[in-house]
């Protein structure tokens, strides 16, 4: 259990303490502080408080793992020159936030966010080449409709939808004795690797196949 939720294969609780026993390699999920329990993907949130920042595309084990249909998208540009006269109504989405830092590596300039509807509006290609850095990261589609409305978007709103995350679904996709032993009500075993070991059968016994 953690944070009221109860972790069941193929998922599993990512106890540095103790290694995994069955589950599917790669979604291990981890309990924090006994209140969140979260799949880690990558380090992807900046700082910036109210306003963070998004370092890079966001990366999951998409071995087992795919987006869900019910997710949207915001992409990020950053390090973009003021002096850009391809669109000059394209300063609507500017971020707007006291403070806020663009990642490291994106270099000085204006950093904009804009909604998959906003995109298709401009000239995308053109305007990223006026940007050091464009990055594209997931997000809860209805989570982004309730705060896309309000005017603290571009200076606050978007952290917000940023925060609560996305969705994730599981399927198995390999080939492996793994679907002989889930048909017959058992439990994968896998190494690190996502090396099939074996089957834990009802009844306490294992084996493979």
């Amino acid at each position: 259990m953690c944070a009221g939720h109860d972790t069941h294969y193929p998922s599993w609780l990512n106890n540095s303490s103790a290694p995994a026993d069955c589950g599917y390699a790669g979604i291990g999920l981890v309990c924090e502080g006994n209140s969140t329990l979260i799949l880690p993907v990558s380090d992807v949130l900046l700082g910036g408080g109210n306003c963070p920042a998004v370092r890079h595309q966001i990366s999951f084990d998409k071995t087992w793992m795919h987006n869900t249909s019910s997710n949207d998208s915001l992409t990020f540009f950053f390090g973009c020159d003021p002096r850009d006269p391809v669109a000059p109504d394209f300063y609507t989405f500017k971020i707007k936030c006291t403070g806020f830092k663009s990642p490291p590596d994106a270099g000085p300039g204006d950093s904009f966010v804009l909604m998959p509807g906003e995109l298709e509006r401009y000239l995308v290609h053109e305007l990223a080449t006026n940007c050091s850095k464009v990055v594209t990261v997931p997000l809860r589609g209805d989570v982004l409709m309730a705060e896309s409305n309000q005017i603290n978007f571009t200076s606050g709103g978007y952290g917000n939808v940023l925060k609560r995350g996305f969705e994730l679904d599981w399927s198995r996709i390999t080939e492996d004795g793994c679907q002989q032993c889930e048909e017959s009500y058992g439990q994968c075993a896998y190494s690190q690797h996502r090396v099939f070991l074996g089957c834990l059968c009802r009844g306490g016994k294992a084996g493979n196949p």
